[in-house]
C-alpha cells in the first residue's frame, strides 16, 4: 500500500464519521429550533446563514462558476436536497412526529438510493452493497421501533425521504463534475431565494425566538447545512452513493445517542443494539469487513479491477 493511498483511505474514515455526526445532530438542532421558532423562519435563516458561510468558501477558493446546463441542474439538486428534504422533515418534527420515528423514515432514504443506483447510474451494485443496506435499515427499524406508534403526520418524513432519494441520485448523476464550493453554494443561495419569496406567505415570524432559538439555526446554518453537505459531496466524489448510504443508516442510532445530553432522552438497550447491528452493515455494505486472503489482480498492480460500468472507487 502506498502512503498516497494509505493517506486517501485515512481521509476517507474521518470524513465519514463526521459526515454522520453532522448529520445526526441536525435532527437534534431542528428539534430544538422548532419548538419555539416557526419552521419557514427556522429554513430562511438556516439558507441565510449557510450561503454567507459557503459563499466566503467560495470566495477563497475560486471554482470556476457552473453555467449553462450544470446551473439549471444545481438549481434541481437545491429544490430537491435543501428545499424539499427539509421542508418537509422539518415540518414534520414540528408537528409532533416523533424525532426517533423522523430518523427511521428518513434512515430508509439509503436503501432506496443503494438499489437505485444501478438503474439510474447504469453501475453494478453486486449482492454485498445489498445485503449491507438491508442489514443497516434492520438496525434503523431496532433503534426506533419503540416509536413506530408516536401520532403525527408522518407522510411528511416519508416525502423527506423521497425527495432526499431523488436529490442524492440528482447530484450524483449530473453535478458530479462540479466543484464542491460552487456547487453547495449555488445551492444555498437557490434555497435562499425560494424561502425569502415563500416567508410572506408561510410565516409572520422573521427572526427566531430567543437565545435558543438562534444557536440552533446558526448550527443548521453554518454546521448541519453548509459543513454536512460538503462533506457528503465531497465523499460523493471521492466513493460511490453506496458509501453515503451505508453511512446514513448509522444516522438514527447515532441521533439516540447525542439526544441523551441535548434533548435529556434516555438511551435505550434498542438504541445500542441498532447501533451495533446497522454498524455490522456499514460494514458489510462498504465492502470493509476483514478478509482471510488479498490476491492482486494482474494488469492493475496489485489494484482491483473494476468491470465497466461501476463508479466509485
Amino acid at each position: 500500500m502506498t502512503p498516497t493511498r494509505s493517506t486517501d483511505r485515512g481521509l476517507i474514515v474521518v470524513l465519514s464519521v463526521l459526515f454522520v455526526l453532522l448529520w445526526a445532530s441536525g435532527f437534534i438542532a431542528a428539534k430544538l429550533a422548532t419548538r419555539t421558532t416557526d419552521v419557514p423562519t427556522v429554513l430562511f435563516w438556516r439558507f441565510v446563514i449557510a450561503a454567507a458561510v459557503t459563499g466566503a468558501a467560495a470566495a477563497w477558493l475560486r471554482p470556476a462558476t457552473p453555467r449553462g446546463r450544470a446551473l439549471v441542474h444545481l438549481v434541481v439538486t437545491a429544490l430537491l436536497l435543501q428545499v424539499g428534504v427539509f421542508s418537509a422533515v422539518f415540518t414534520g418534527l414540528s408537528r409532533g412526529v416523533p424525532a426517533g420515528l423522523t430518523s427511521l423514515i428518513v434512515g430508509l432514504a439509503p436503501l432506496l438510493v443503494g438499489l437505485l443506483t444501478p438503474l439510474v447510474l447504469r453501475t453494478r451494485l453486486g449482492a454485498g452493497p445489498v445485503i449491507g443496506l438491508l442489514i443497516g435499515a434492520v438496525g434503523v427499524y431496532v433503534v426506533v421501533s419503540g416509536n413506530l406508534t408516536g401520532g403525527g403526520p408522518v407522510l411528511l418524513p416519508v416525502l423527506g425521504m423521497a425527495f432526499l432519494t431523488a436529490g442524492t441520485l440528482y447530484q450524483k448523476r449530473f453535478n458530479d463534475d462540479t466543484p464542491v464550493a460552487a456547487s453547495v453554494t449555488v445551492q444555498m443561495v437557490t434555497s435562499m431565494v425560494v424561502l425569502a419569496v415563500a416567508m410572506p406567505f408561510l410565516s409572520p415570524q422573521w427572526l427566531p425566538t430567543g437565545t435558543g432559538g438562534w444557536l440552533s439555526v446558526v448550527w443548521l446554518g453554518v454546521v448541519n447545512s453548509a459543513g454536512t453537505f460538503a462533506v457528503m459531496f465531497v465523499l460523493l466524489r471521492r466513493r460511490s452513493t453506496v458509501h453515503v448510504s451505508a453511512l446514513l443508516n448509522l444516522s438514527p442510532a447515532t441521533t439516540a445517542l447525542l439526544a441523551v445530553p441535548f434533548l435529556s432522552e434516555a438511551l435505550t438497550g434498542r438504541a445500542v443494539l441498532g447501533l451495533a447491528i446497522a454498524l455490522v452493515g456499514m460494514f458489510v455494505g462498504l465492502g470493509t469487513w476483514p478478509r482471510r486472503r488479498r490476491e492482486p489482480v494482474p494488469g492493475s498492480s496489485g489494484h482491483p479491477v473494476r468491470a465497466k460500468g461501476t463508479s466509485g472507487r
